[in-house]
């Protein structure tokens, strides 16, 4: 049966799309908000993006998504957040608030008691998240950090949950899905309560590009379409990848502040005991080498020169014992102007 729903304090008929600014209580925080309740029942699906306010394409995909969708076209209730943090969306930090310097994905559940991201961590999760059938949330490498596309699903949660997440990352096209391990972050929390949840990467460096504007909104609508909100989806075209399931992964980080040399680049293959990189003082001298622990894929690289403690240097992953890459998977900066918009003049 059709119904209202009510997200914070709005509600929304069916077959209505609302675009509106989410106030976060007790914070000057404001989210820009589509909420789209179909003409359809179905499911309920949260997509939030900008979660770290300077990863773009999933911002610009969300955007367009909830302009372009029409209620007549759904099956449920979809809400896209975008962005999520506007804070550090306007001040172009990467991973951190302007506020309070903390990593919103890093203080789930939250607490509406403490600072500024506690409590747009407690909002989303009690407000938004918990009332979901399912959530994707859209990053990217972060301006410091450059990434081949690939999706994470939980590890930690029910079997049940796990393998309904595991099967929402399958509809992403890219080539590697990775298992977590963690608790942290808001995908992670969110299927801990409950909810099928995936994270996916795409883009990074600060580049907000037109293919994986693109991408993103193929990604979103193939979840969409495997959940049965969009069963009328025809992405016109075969997905390149299926994803090959990852779960041996390695994060590097730098113990102290540093100048750094990087060795790879993400999606390059690297070999057990190969140079990824290594650091200096401001006088040049060499303070540490980083070599592979074992063969696998560049995940994501941080290619800028100042390193910070507790910041990721790369992060590799192994692969499956005789995988071949699938395809090529080059990136090419390009702008963020879709294809068929004419030039003026």
């Amino acid at each position: 049966m059709l119904h209202t729903v009510c997200f914070s304090n709005f509600h929304v008929e069916p077959c209505t799309k609302f675009r509106t600014l989410v106030d976060v209580p007790r914070t000057l925080n404001a989210i820009p908000t589509t909420f789209i309740n179909g003409k359809y029942d179905g499911p309920t699906v949260l997509v939030t993006s900008g979660v770290h306010g300077s990863e773009y394409p999933g911002i610009a995909a969300s955007m367009e998504l909830g302009r372009d969708l029409d209620p007549e076209e759904i099956h449920g209730c979809l809400i896209l957040m975008h962005p999520v943090n506007v804070s550090a969306f306007w001040a172009r930090m990467a991973e951190l608030g302007p506020e309070d310097g903390l990593n919103l994905n890093r203080v789930f559940p939250g607490n509406s008691t403490l600072s500024r991201t506690y409590k747009l961590a407690d909002f989303l999760l009690h407000e938004f998240i918990l009332k979901a059938d399912y959530y994707l949330d859209l990053h990217s490498g972060d301006l410091q950090e450059d990434l081949h596309p690939y999706a994470y699903f939980p590890g930690n949660a029910s079997e049940e949950v796990n393998n309904k997440s595991r099967e929402l990352a399958s509809q992403i096209n890219v080539e590697y899905m990775v298992r977590s391990t963690a608790t942290t972050g808001a995908y992670n929390c969110a299927a801990l309560n409950g909810v099928p949840s995936i994270l996916v990467e795409r883009g990074g460096t600060g580049f907000c590009c037109r293919e994986d504007i693109d991408a993103y909104k193929d990604d979103v609508m193939h979840v969409l379409k495997h959940v049965g909100m969009t069963p009328g989806y025809d992405h016109s075209h075969l997905h390149t990848f299926t994803p090959q399931e990852l779960t041996r992964i390695e994060y590097l980080e730098a113990d102290r502040p540093a100048c750094w040399y990087h060795a790879k680049h993400s999606g390059e293959m690297v070999e057990k005991g190969e140079l990824l990189g290594y650091t200096t003082d401001f006088f040049g001298e060499k303070q540490e080498e980083f070599h592979a622990k074992f063969s696998g894929i560049m995940l994501y690289m941080t290619p800028a020169f100042s390193i910070t403690p507790g910041r990721v240097l790369c992060a590799y992953a192994e692969l499956p014992e005789g995988y071949v890459p699938q395809a090529s998977q080059t990136h090419v900066h390009t702008n963020a102007v879709p294809g068929d918009v004419k030039k003026i003049g």
